[in-house]
Order: C-alpha cells, then sequence, then structure tokens
C-alpha cells in the first residue's frame, strides 16, 4: 500500500515574516518596560513614604515632603538604578517571543489511518 504523502505550508518562513516577528517582540518588550517602569514608580513612591514615616516617628527628625526625598540625589540613583534593571532584564529575557510548539520540533512521522491502527 502506498503510503500517503502530507504537504506542509509551502512558506515556513521569509525575511518579512521574521522581521514582523522582531518588531512585534521589540514593540512588546518596550511596552512591558514602561508598564514595569510605571508600577516601579507606585512602588517607590510607597517606600519613599514608610522611610519618612520612620524617620519621623522612629529617628525624631523633621518631616520632609515626598518629592523632596524623591528629587534628591540618592533618591534619583535608586529610581534610575532599578529602571535600569528592569530594562535589562526584560530586553534579555524571552518575554513577548513566540514559543515553538513541541508538535514543530519533533519529527515525528506522519501516519495514516491504516498504519496507526495495525502498529
Amino acid at each position: 500500500m502506498s503510503k500517503r504523502r502530507h504537504l506542509g505550508t509551502v512558506y515556513e518562513t521569509y525575511p518579512a515574516k521574521d522581521f514582523e516577528s522582531f518588531l512585534l517582540t521589540l514593540v512588546f518588550k518596550i511596552i512591558t518596560i514602561i508598564v514595569s517602569s510605571i508600577i516601579w514608580l507606585g512602588i517607590y513612591w510607597v517606600a519613599i513614604a514608610i522611610v519618612n514615616f520612620l524617620r519621623v516617628n522612629l529617628l525624631e527628625l523633621k518631616e520632609m515632603r515626598l518629592e523632596a526625598i524623591f528629587r534628591s540625589p540618592t533618591g534619583q540613583g535608586v529610581y534610575w538604578g532599578m529602571v535600569a534593571v528592569i530594562i535589562v532584564y526584560v530586553l534579555i529575557s524571552n518575554v513577548g517571543a513566540r514559543k515553538k510548539s513541541n508538535a514543530s520540533t519533533s519529527k515525528k512521522k506522519a501516519m495514516g489511518a491504516y498504519e496507526a491502527h495495525h502498529q
């Protein structure tokens, strides 16, 4: 009995498709960086408020405005340092990259109904 041949897609990959995938991944990473930086800003603002509260109540120092703490060289260094860490992490990670399915990576032979039944 002759074996039935299965034809795959004619065009599996081509330069425009690879470039489109690269651009979509890059746009997704940029959006992820922006959202993560905004979330980090919220977390950092709450941390500054906690530090200011503890500074006033435990050390009995004068209260400072949160903006003054945030705009200080140390505050800016901590904020932008963490933003740099977020950028590096997102760019290195596989966030947004398409994952290959197990079916596409396996080298299984396609079987007809007769072959699958008589194994």
